[in-house]
């Protein structure tokens, strides 16, 4: 058996509105101040409509043109982890695997989050895929048309602080939902609708920071790829051979 149709009951994978599913009091770090680009577009969690022998699905988007986007690890753990497949349901009921993204490599999540200039062209979108266990360890840029390219990481999260057992913690969650994208003539941009990021790795020798919103951001051009600004300094993002 290889790829069909699941029409058994299945719990639509919860995607938490709130960036923070733990308990206690939280402090985050959104700001009301508007900043420019657009949202992400917000396609709809469903339930799984298909099933596969060696695949756990974790969750499924509709993009609602008739193909989909889940996201699924395999049933035996392995190295390479997770990855999101698209594909189609086509006449006969049979299923149409369009594309399959590079592996998370070694992590338990890749949720997606989707940009693009208008909700209904999905022939070509821009995908953040947040990775990490417990805990935010970035973002993944994925162009997807008719194959998932990979574009390099962000190494951003969202830092908040959560009171636990009488303790302060520092949380780093997925920030793809506060990101916001725009582009202007050649060049995409992806800037933060919050008021400080966690930022990994400073692409110039600096590790584990806070640092304010408005002093970073990343562009994207098809002549140098990927790159992080911070205080108006350019710092190419390297990208995976």
């Amino acid at each position: 058996m290889m790829w069909q149709l699941n029409n058994r009951p299945a719990a639509i994978a919860v995607i938490a509105a709130s960036l923070c599913s733990c308990t206690g009091s939280t402090e985050r770090t959104i700001t009301a101040e508007p900043i420019s680009g657009a949202p992400p577009i917000a396609y709809r969690a469903i339930e799984d409509n298909i099933q596969h022998d060696t695949l756990l699905i974790q969750t499924t988007f509709d993009l609602g043109d008739g193909s989909f986007i889940m996201v699924a690890s395999n049933i035996d753990p392995s190295f390479e982890g997770i990855r999101l497949y698209r594909y189609r349901l086509t006449a006969d009921s049979s299923v149409s695997m369009l594309a399959i993204s590079p592996p998370a490599y070694d992590s338990w999540t890749m949720l997606p989050t989707f940009f693009g200039a208008d909700s209904m062209r999905t022939d070509a979108l821009w995908l953040l895929a947040n990775f990490g266990e417990r805990e935010s360890w970035g973002q993944k840029l994925l162009w997807m048309d008719g194959a998932f390219t990979d574009h390099g990481f962000m190494d951003v999260a969202l830092p908040e602080r959560v009171l636990e057992d009488d303790t302060l913690q520092l949380k780093r969650r997925n920030i793809a939902p506060l990101m916001r994208w725009s582009e202007r003539n050649d060049t995409t941009f992806f800037s933060f609708a919050c008021d400080s990021v966690y930022l990994y790795d400073d692409q110039d020798g600096g590790y584990d920071q806070i640092v304010p919103a408005n002093s970073v951001h990343f562009t994207w051009t098809k002549s140098e790829g990927l790159a992080l600004w911070m205080n108006g300094s350019k710092r190419p993002v390297k990208v995976p051979a």
